[in-house]
């Protein structure tokens, strides 16, 4: 740990003197000369650097501060399952380029204007987070995407947000709202909640762990407390709270899904966005066969034989492709 603080004062140091390749630390150019990965990751922070001065005052920057935006840029995580056992998958290679992809659409994002806004994506079969410019820190499970957007002249901070993603938003006196695709809109303060909001879901479910947050559409509105649970009905446009298992619902932070009287149809709904598949059903099968438990498996070939296993169905798997029919 010592040896990254110092490391880190030595870039800090070198980046507010004007990127002097001609004064380069000793100690860091031992550091640079040691791997090749060391160079590529200081070209990085040398990239963003400069992509922050495009959006922050100059009088205003906190070194120290850019210093940690930085740092968590380069530590997303980035969660890909392993779903076929006859595609080789080159790990490093893959976890590299997406840390760059990453990085370099977090530097994109930000637009030469008076307001700010920032885009991140997780595709299906992957996870991602996004530490947004106020702080706010956003988990995003599969096929979900959100867009940080700050209004200077109403002062407020809005999100536009689809799919599912596990959001902690910084305090702020400045307003956090998120609108949903089914026309929802959670306003927050400074809270921890899961939210469940992909378009062709017929309901957006929203988890709150701390804090506070509203639930509105319309004339609709509800104000959730800690441990409370709702739903908003994109056909009838009603918010109602409903029971549930809280940790339950983002249960896929640690790769699970929960099953409660869980129909196939709907199983197979999560696994073709974890896995990145889709999923065939012989007609009638899809609701009349449900599932109670947990799953936590690693390829979705594991989940296919544990479900399998639990019922009267068997699986055929080519490509991306699966069909289930009955036994």
């Amino acid at each position: 740990m010592e040896e990254q603080k110092q490391i880190k004062d030595y870039i800090v140091d070198y980046l507010l003197d004007g990127e002097d390749e001609k004064h380069l630390d000793p100690i860091l150019v031992e550091w640079l000369a040691e791997s090749e990965s060391h160079r590529k990751e200081f070209d990085l922070y040398k990239k963003i650097w400069k992509e922050s001065h495009r959006y922050t005052e100059s009088e205003a920057f906190d070194p120290d501060l850019a210093w940690e935006k930085v740092n968590k840029i380069n530590r997303q995580k980035i969660y890909a399952h392993k779903y076929w056992k006859n595609i080789l998958y080159i790990v490093s290679g893959a976890a590299a380029s997406l840390l760059i992809m990453l990085a370099l659409s977090f530097m994109g994002a930000f637009e030469k204007s008076s307001d700010m806004q920032v885009r991140m994506s997780a595709d299906y079969g992957s996870r991602s987070e996004i530490v947004l410019p106020d702080g706010s820190l956003v988990k995003l499970n599969s096929g979900s995407e959100v867009v940080y957007a700050y209004d200077s002249k109403k002062k407020i901070r809005e999100v536009n947000f689809l799919g599912e993603g596990f959001f902690d938003v910084s305090k702020s006196k400045e307003p956090f709202v998120i609108k949903t695709a089914g026309g929802l809109n959670v306003k927050v303060w400074g809270t921890s909640f899961n939210l469940q909001a992909y378009a062709d879901d017929p309901i957006v479910q929203a988890s709150l762990v701390e804090g506070c947050i509203e639930l509105e559409s319309g004339e609709e509105k509800l104000i959730m407390k800690p441990g409370e649970m709702a739903v908003f009905d994109k056909e009838t446009n009603k918010i109602k709270q409903m029971k549930g298992v809280l940790s339950h619902s983002y249960g896929w932070l640690d790769n699970k899904l929960y099953m409660e009287d869980m129909p196939l149809s709907l199983v197979c709904k999560y696994l073709e966005r974890w896995y990145d598949v889709k999923i065939m059903i012989q007609p009638g099968l899809g609701e009349n066969i449900r599932y109670n438990g947990v799953i936590r498996e690693e390829t979705v070939t594991d989940v296919m034989d544990a479900l399998s296993r639990l019922s009267n169905i068997s699986y055929h798997v080519k490509g991306k492709h699966i069909s289930i029919t009955s036994k």
